[in-house]
């Protein structure tokens, strides 16, 4: 509040000795003391200001589905080891204020780093026909022939740890397989990760790519040869975690 106070002066009354025709007499003038407008006037602040969204940590293009097939699209097993591969290519991960990458965002002093975790369910690759969906006479497991997957850094922004491989060949342990990661410390603290503090915003991102391999055993007889047999493999789950 600012306040304004009006002042008046008050000025000294003057006296006057006047001798008219031998009568004495005093004649006396007052000045006026009056205040003109408030004596207080009070002015309210205001201000306004419009807040950016809460970002987010997302991760896209992670497939539903792996296929494995040979390099060789027309090689058939013939009770050889029959090498089978495959690929997820384009995975990102990123920070942003929607589904989108560099919408504009703040943590709030909040930053947190992220981390992504692979781990999987099951140990063996069970075979099928169209005709005999219980046909597993081409199954194996893991531990015979393991499942190789190794993740390569496609396009990450320096700050980011990424590629690591595993050999799946049992069931999954308690720790995760993280083919990329970001420190905390490192969003927290560089400069051109400040969405205040840029007019386009510059966000870590990391893109990568997985690729998988593996192999149907040798000396194993089909139940139904001639037949095309389809596999289905452990599940692997892809995990987005926060990092304080």
């Amino acid at each position: 509040m600012i306040s304004k106070k009006l002042t008046a002066l008050l000025a000294i009354p003057i006296s006057a000795l006047l001798v008219i025709g031998g009568t004495q007499s005093s004649i006396v003038a007052f000045a006026a003391t009056g205040i003109d407008g408030d004596a207080d006037t009070d002015v309210t602040t205001s201000a306004s200001a419009d807040s950016i969204l809460q970002c987010g940590w997302r991760i896209a293009g992670v497939a539903t589905t792996i296929a494995l097939a040979n390099e060789t699209p027309s090689l058939k097993y013939i009770g050889s080891e029959y090498a089978l591969i495959g690929a997820d290519a384009g995975i990102s991960v990123f920070l942003s204020g929607g589904t989108e990458e560099s919408v504009p965002c703040s943590f709030y002093n909040d930053y947190k780093g992220a981390q992504v975790k692979v781990s999987w369910d099951g140990v063996d690759f069970t075979s099928s026909t169209v005709a005999v969906p219980t046909d597993t006479s081409l199954s194996w497991a893991v531990s015979d022939k393991p499942l190789n997957i190794t993740y390569t850094d496609a396009d990450c922004s320096v700050d980011w740890t990424a590629g690591d491989s595993v050999t799946v060949s049992a069931a999954y342990a308690a720790v995760a397989v993280v083919p990329a990661s970001i420190l905390a410390t490192a969003v927290n603290e560089s400069v051109e990760y400040d969405p205040s503090h840029v007019t386009v915003p510059t966000f870590p991102r990391c893109g990568f790519s997985a690729t998988f391999s593996t192999a149907i055993p040798s000396n194993k007889t089909p139940s139904n040869p001639g037949a095309a047999y389809s596999f289905t493999g452990p599940t692997l789950t892809t995990t987005l975690v926060l990092e304080p």
